[in-house]
């Protein structure tokens, strides 16, 4: 009786063990040294009718010794603090050559309805209040992650000015 006892617990966890490493062997690897993510503009390119189109430019920038390729980027646009859309990455994969760098580009669309809500958040914070002779600035907020070819993911977060050229080291 104590050997069948004994088998039933040794079955258990081996099989306790089984599910653990195939849920490790599932998740995500997070890179230890990702590729540096650079945005250098995010611009509201058209409006069409009820709906907004946004472009956001990225220059990425691998610091490893060997070529690897981005094959997803996904982030959440903010102006001003207020959630409008979704951004992905337009031509993917995108490959970076060993200590190199490259361009990539996504783009965002949402309705009308949450860019004039985002204006509306910074007319009320008093963003909108100027001095003769300056334009408005309306601040955007990325937030995302990266997919790299072989299964690993690196998060980035980025802000700046809709509209502005941004330099590469910020």
């Amino acid at each position: 009786m104590n050997d069948t006892l004994d088998n039933a617990r040794l079955a258990r966890c081996v099989a306790l063990v089984a599910i653990v490493l195939a849920l490790a062997a599932c998740a995500t690897a997070v890179l230890r040294n990702p590729p540096r993510l650079d945005v250098t503009a995010v611009v509201l390119d058209r409006v069409d009718g009820p709906d907004a189109y946004f472009t956001v430019d990225i220059m990425l920038t691998n610091r490893l010794d060997q070529p690897i390729e981005i094959d997803a980027l996904d982030a959440t646009l903010s102006i001003e603090g207020e959630q409008v859309s979704q951004a992905k990455l337009v031509a993917g994969p995108v490959r970076l050559p060993a200590n190199g760098t490259a361009n990539a580009q996504m783009t965002a669309r949402t309705g009308m309805d949450a860019v004039l809500r985002a204006i509306a958040t910074a007319m009320r914070s008093g963003a909108m209040l100027l001095a003769p002779g300056s334009h408005p600035v309306l601040h955007y907020t990325l937030q995302g992650s990266a997919a790299v070819a072989g299964g690993g993911r690196f998060p980035f977060a980025k802000s700046g000015e809709l509209g502005e050229r941004q330099p590469a080291n910020r």
